[in-house]
């Protein structure tokens, strides 16, 4: 179950533990500290944020009865795309389709198969209408005319067992997926052009599309702090990787709370050391992480239209990067980042309302 959170609830529900207190509301955590505290947290139960940042308490366990959520979600009714040119940007009824197999493709007739196509896919608790949706695809349109695709699966994702949403995840990115195959073949898609960035929940499901993409690879599919609840256990092929496209890039901004802990792409970046308290972020505001989790898409944002904010440089650890051990040469974060690009990669941002230093990074 979950339920919205406030202090006196969370020191109801573990007494007036200096301890945890300290943890949430004084100290950066990650996961194996809070399960020092509570050696059920993060397995039965822990904080989520939903988009607006706000806390709930989330139940963690396996539901009694799993049959329906391993038989398939129903993602021909709880999957809506959004299809957004340039000259619908502004006009709140951008083009609305599902993605039903045994009718015709309903995609938007202003679809131009010749400009680059994203796909924008969310998290838990988010929607169409959430900032990382409309942020991404608003960057995206103010920088060139191109096809973007937002997917709502709010339907799915807004589970009140978090472990539903994410079942979920493999079963939506199979649903996307068969669309950019019958977008291949019915509308003359390039896989070349073909970009698919996620959030969190959307960053697996966003894996799980270009995995199920059956008429080749697509160029790139981008993961922003890929969740951890759900997921640290789980075999290769059940996560993110870097088979699921042509090349794979990943943001960890909360990395061992909220975000997965270890690399999952052909590249993945370490802002601040990839983990909690991102810069600006702390206190109230980021207890359950939800400020950290948001930076990712946050820093990508501003990656569209500034690509060189970022500069990233490859080395060991955080600790490499403070001492300055790190390989000659910086490559940048984000949208701009060179498909050849490999490895680990570390920088530093400001608090907002810009935060990336370009070469001032290190």
């Amino acid at each position: 179950m979950w339920a919205k959170l406030s202090r006196t609830d969370m020191l109801k529900k573990h007494g007036n533990s200096d301890r945890f207190s300290a943890c949430f509301f004084v100290v950066r955590c990650d996961m194996d500290q809070l399960r020092n505290i509570d050696p059920n947290y993060g397995v039965t139960w822990m904080f989520l944020p939903d988009d607006k940042g706000t806390p709930h308490i989330v139940d963690l366990t396996m539901p009694n009865d799993t049959s329906a959520e391993r038989a398939g979600a129903n993602c021909n009714d709880d999957v809506t795309f959004y299809m957004h040119r340039q000259n619908t940007r502004r006009n709140p009824k951008a083009f609305k389709f599902i993605n039903d197999p045994a009718a015709p493709l309903m995609l938007d007739s202003s679809y131009d198969p010749t400009l680059s196509t994203k796909f924008v896919i969310h998290g838990w608790r988010n929607s169409i209408s959430s900032p990382f949706s409309q942020e991404i695809k608003d960057a995206y349109l103010m920088r060139q005319d191109m096809n973007v695709l937002v997917v709502d699966w709010s339907p799915l994702a807004d589970d009140t067992f978090y472990f539903k949403s994410a079942f979920a995840t493999r079963d939506v990115g199979r649903h996307v997926g068969a669309l950019v195959d019958r977008m291949v073949a019915e509308r003359g898609t390039d896989l070349n052009s073909v970009h698919i960035v996620g959030h969190s929940l959307g960053a697996h499901t966003s894996g799980f599309a270009g995995s199920f993409v059956r008429s080749g690879k697509v160029s790139r599919v981008t993961g922003l702090d890929p969740a951890l609840p759900g997921f640290q256990d789980q075999q290769p092929d059940k996560l993110l990787d870097p088979s699921d496209a042509r090349f794979v890039d990943v943001i960890h901004t909360c990395a061992g709370l909220l975000g997965y802990d270890r690399n999952l792409g052909h590249v993945d970046f370490y802002p601040n050391g990839g983990r909690a308290n991102q810069p600006g972020c702390g206190g109230m505001n980021d207890f359950t992480g939800a400020c950290s989790h948001g930076r990712s898409y946050e820093y990508f944002t501003e990656s569209i239209l500034n690509r060189n904010a970022f500069m990233a440089f490859s080395c060991g650890d955080m600790n490499d990067y403070k001492n300055k051990n790190c390989r000659a040469g910086a490559i940048p974060m984000g949208d701009g980042v060179p498909i050849e690009a490999r490895g680990t990669h570390f920088l530093v941002t400001n608090p907002p309302p810009k935060f990336g230093r370009g070469m001032n990074s290190l």
